[in-house]
């Protein structure tokens, strides 16, 4: 199925959300329909709209005060019989977070350019029964697999999957030993989120004023981009000659609310990256215990621009990833193994920085501040009521690298 031009808005958008349901396993749990409209670009009412001929042929089905799941999937939303070539297989871990399903909603828009028919399943792990999901998808007809999100302390079990596994694995991340199945070269992966936004988000800061900025991020030893992250923060202000302030946190309230006890005597001169969005709402939650709030008390910005980060209390200025240049190459990636090949993304997108409340700079937005951003866009982001969304900007699709490598059976 493609989208026509002609079609009215809520055809179109009915025509994202079945890819997008072809994209999830079955039982899982669509967006709520004001971020499907956030995600597409128009009012929940069309959204709404188009959910409905969804519930009609019982494609999806609603569970009051649960929300909308996936109850089948559309057949064949653009198979073509004489073709045995456009079909790959989604895998999607059960522990997915919010970073994850964008991905995955990106691929979804990418299938229908690309004119990819999908398949997906749920994995559990990445041992024997990620295997056996596998060999399915394999009977199914899919040519290679997608692998749109995992945790990062599961790179060993990944690696041992991928290398077993019946069918190519386009990954997200740079593995060592298999650098030709990320989407992205190994020279420039993580770039685009890493010393260059970095290096951008503190020169913002600076020019607001601020002369303590510090970074917080998940205690893990094994997260590639935390680790290209503290570095480029290091490197940064090292050279600025500003104490370095990093606060790395385990998962559950108790760890954050000591990170913030800590840190609250910075009140009124603390300016704060932080890894994602997710620990940016999890720090401001813990200030909130203390009674100090932002940007009063301290500025704060996420990254990933998830949903929580646009209905938080203030809304959360975050840098916004381009998920369709991610959903492109993956699944480019992905087909290109499948025919012995290697396509990967050569050239980072920029990115966008969503200016909400909790940074403290809307009003201060000036075409000089805009000049000391080198990588990174500024945006003026109003989520109020009746605001239209903001677009996920241009998708760079042009410049990749093909190679035709031997692909081990």
């Amino acid at each position: 199925m493609k989208i026509n031009v002609t079609q009215l808005k809520y055809q179109r958008v009915e025509v994202e959300i079945r890819q997008l349901v072809q994209t999830l396993p079955l039982g899982a749990k669509l967006p709520a329909e004001r971020d499907l409209a956030v995600s597409y670009g128009c009012n929940f009412l069309t959204v709404r709209k188009a959910l409905k001929r969804l519930v009609v042929d019982g494609t999806i089905v609603r569970r009051v005060g649960s929300g909308t799941f996936i109850a089948k999937h559309p057949s064949d939303l653009h198979s073509d019989p004489n073709r045995q070539d456009n079909r790959i297989g989604i895998l999607v871990y059960q522990g997915s977070n919010a970073y994850a399903y964008r991905v995955l909603q990106s691929i979804a828009h990418a299938s229908i350019a690309q004119d990819i028919d999908l398949r997906s399943i749920w994995v559990p792990d990445f041992g024997d029964a990620a295997l056996a999901q596998a060999n399915l998808l394999k009977k199914d007809q899919c040519i290679g697999l997608a692998l749109p999100w995992f945790p990062h302390d599961k790179v060993e079990e990944v690696r041992r999957f991928v290398t077993k596994c019946p069918l190519p694995v386009s990954l997200p991340l740079v593995i060592p030993g298999l650098e030709k199945n990320c989407f992205e070269q190994q020279e420039i992966f993580g770039a685009a989120s890493t010393t260059v936004t970095i290096a951008d988000t503190c020169r913002y800061y600076q020019f607001l004023g601020h002369e303590r900025i510090a970074l917080i991020g998940p205690d893990s030893t094994n997260d590639l981009i935390l680790q290209k992250k503290i570095s480029g923060y290091v490197h940064y202000v090292s050279r600025q000659n500003i104490p370095s302030l990093c606060g790395l946190v385990g998962p559950g309230a108790p760890a954050m609310d000591q990170l913030a006890e800590r840190w609250k005597s910075y009140r009124g001169n603390l300016a704060i990256l932080s890894y994602d969005d997710e620990h940016a709402l999890r720090f401001m939650t813990a200030m909130h215990k203390l009674g100090l709030n932002a940007p009063d008390d301290y500025c704060i910005m996420g990254y990933n621009d998830t949903e929580g980060s646009r209905y938080s209390d203030p809304p959360l200025t975050t840098i916004h990833q381009n998920f369709d240049y991610i959903g492109h190459w993956m699944l480019k990636c992905a087909h290109a193994l499948a025919m012995g090949k290697v396509a990967q993304s050569s050239t980072p997108p920029r990115l966008n920085m969503l200016v909400r409340e909790s940074c403290g700079g809307r009003n201060k937005i000036t075409d000089a501040l805009r000049a000391q951003c080198q990588y990174i866009d500024i945006m003026i982001d109003d989520m109020g009521p009746g605001s239209e969304p903001l677009s996920t900007g241009v998708l760079q699709t042009e410049k990749s690298q093909v190679e035709e490598p031997s692909i081990p059976a």
